[in-house]
């Protein structure tokens, strides 16, 4: 649905460069990037609010490149909802289909749909500054959608709102856009907010597009270690890498050893980084009667201990100052109920040690 190639935009010293990206028809799409690393001006591109430098944008096939942004059979809701202050909510909604020559039976019908589905009808003759961020969040969703776009441009839409607030407004954003399969284009910082929508990720730095893929893609399998620390990916530990058969053995500080499965691009001898997520590593009191082949056993103490209500987030020491962080469900930890001093066994399967160049 949409193809962008080879995207060059300037503005100041900053500079989107070489972006190119690819969005599926009826897919919910996420720019996921730091505050100021040119995902906003992206979306400004797309929708014809910066004409590019260089290269080319299509939608549905049509090169919209040089088009201006009503032509472009695209919704947009910026930032700060942009809603018209001496405007109504049904006035707001209906204000683009004013200027398509529709007619007002049909007009009235299509907002009255719009507001029922968002949930604000009981708001229809209220005026912007008397409703909730959550409330005017779900009226610039229904004007950008009452002209049935191809392509529906989401910037920040829930960054404003308090956590239940957000996590509510998600929920219904990737609800609506299953029912009505617009292909979706959503920035955020958030990596909860990400998972809550995205179908597919693209991870934008500095300009440019550092890795696509499937939430879950992004968050264990981080194509480079920039994006790795963005995305928080756990522990990570610099470590020399040698093939040891099948498997590549890595040894890190305090001559802690893992095994891992090398990776399909380069063979990866010599100075590497090891990631292991927090949820990836098992705990147990004592050593499984079978450890399956490739598995690392590491012994440790238990430094600290958090309960996070559903979760409980443990430290553990082993090897000097090598220190790991683990996440365990609240299920999970009482089946062990470890304490701080405790010493446990830890199980690190291959698949689940990935590597990064240094």
């Amino acid at each position: 649905m949409i193809h962008v190639e080879q995207l060059h935009f300037s503005v100041g010293t900053f500079s989107l460069a070489d972006v190119s990206l690819h969005v599926r028809p009826g897919e919910y799409f996420v720019l996921l990037g730091p505050s100021g690393s040119g995902k906003t001006l992206l979306l400004e591109c797309l929708c014809g609010l910066n004409q590019i430098n260089s290269g080319q944008i299509r939608i549905d096939g049509v090169d919209v490149t040089r088009l201006e942004p009503r032509r472009r059979g695209i919704g947009y809701l910026p930032q700060d909802y942009a809603l018209f202050p001496h405007k109504t909510v049904r006035e707001n909604i209906r204000f683009g289909l004013e200027h398509r020559g529709m007619e007002a039976a049909s007009v009235r019908r299509r907002v009255d749909e719009l507001m029922e589905r968002v949930g604000v009808t009981d708001l229809a003759d209220r005026l912007p500054q008397k409703l909730s961020g959550g409330e005017k969040q779900r009226v610039a969703l229904a004007r950008a959608l009452a002209i049935e776009p191809q392509v529906l441009l989401l910037d920040e839409p829930v960054s404003a709102l308090d956590e239940p607030t957000r996590d509510s407004l998600c929920r219904q954003l990737k609800q609506l856009q299953r029912s009505t399969q617009t292909t979706t284009v959503h920035v955020c910082h958030n990596f909860v907010e990400m998972l809550a929508v995205a179908d597919r990720v693209a991870m934008v730095r500095n300009g440019r597009v550092l890795q696509v893929g499937a939430p879950q893609e992004i968050l264990q399998r981080p194509g480079s270690l920039e994006v790795a620390r963005f995305v928080q990916a756990g522990n990570l530990f610099e470590a020399q890498a040698r093939p040891d058969g099948q498997w590549l053995q890595l040894t890190c500080s305090g001559d802690v050893k893992l095994l891992a499965r090398p990776p399909a691009s380069n063979t990866c001898n010599g100075n590497v980084v090891a990631l292991i997520r927090p949820e990836n590593i098992s705990l147990g009191t004592s050593v499984p009667e079978h450890v399956p082949p490739g598995t690392t056993m590491l012994e440790a103490s238990v430094s600290s201990v958090v309960d996070l209500g559903p979760l409980v987030r443990l430290a553990v020491g082993c090897g000097g100052s090598t220190e790991l962080v683990l996440s365990l469900s609240k299920r999970e930890y009482n089946g062990v109920n470890v304490q701080v001093g405790d010493h446990v066994y830890l199980a690190i399967a291959a698949d689940d040690v990935h590597v990064l160049e240094a």
